[in-house]
């Protein structure tokens, strides 16, 4: 009988699977949880923002994010990650309606599914564990001896890091990238993107929008779920 090979269906998570930036909601979260009403919120943010704005790439971006929660503990955030999230699903998360269909239906046909993600495992799993993800890849930020952020980056999962990422998974379930798919929003997803057989376009990025139309490439809307929670960033 021949090797019939896997198929791996990659997501990216943030504005294409949920529309929200995790990390941010996660933030916004643990300080409201210590008294913030938002100010310290804006304090943090408000650099990150700007830096974006004004072209920083976006793992410059996320080390900016780590810096700022030096010195806690992994654990705490990990913690805090699950609590977030159970609040979040008791009121509705906004997951992206097109993406999570698509989800939904690799995973009847047997897909393997992996998301790639700039975000981290915090404010990431409680989401994979929900829609029973198979492999989760995402930015890792250094933590110390004593299991303390040290407001490093160990592993950055952003552009040609998605494209290595995307590689070791179809090594790992010997897959052919041509039977493959793959759901992202952004320009920095491209490297994953082009990989597959089956790429697709989430969402309306304008340089998003054109490339697919130039190259045939499938697109879905951004249309959260009906009555989820909006997390603004």
């Amino acid at each position: 009988m021949a090797h019939s090979r896997r198929v791996v269906a990659f997501f990216d998570a943030d504005e294409t699977l949920v529309a929200m930036k995790s990390p941010f909601a996660l933030l916004r979260h643990r300080l409201a949880r210590l008294g913030d009403d938002g100010t310290e919120y804006e304090r943090l943010v408000e650099p990150l923002r700007r830096h974006a704005r004004q072209g920083g790439a976006p793992a410059e971006v996320s080390a900016m994010y780590y810096r700022a929660l030096a010195g806690i503990p992994v654990a705490e955030l990990m913690a805090e990650g699950r609590q977030w999230y159970a609040q979040l699903d008791s009121r509705g998360v906004p997951f992206v309606s097109a993406a999570l269909d698509a989800l939904r239906s690799h995973q009847a046909a047997g897909h393997v599914i992996a998301v790639i993600s700039g975000a981290w495992r915090a404010s990431l799993q409680p989401i994979t564990d929900h829609l029973g993800v198979d492999v989760v890849l995402c930015t890792e930020p250094a933590v110390d001896g004593a299991g303390l952020l040290t407001g490093e980056v160990a592993g950055a999962m952003f552009g040609p890091a998605k494209a290595l990422a995307v590689h070791r998974v179809l090594d790992a379930y010997d897959a052919a990238a041509e039977d493959c798919f793959a759901y992202a929003d952004d320009p920095g997803d491209l490297p994953m993107l082009e990989l597959v057989g089956h790429p697709t376009v989430v969402g309306g990025h304008p340089a998003m929008s054109r490339l697919a139309a130039e190259r045939g490439w499938p697109t879905l809307p951004a249309t959260v779920v009906p009555g989820s929670v909006p997390q603004p960033v």
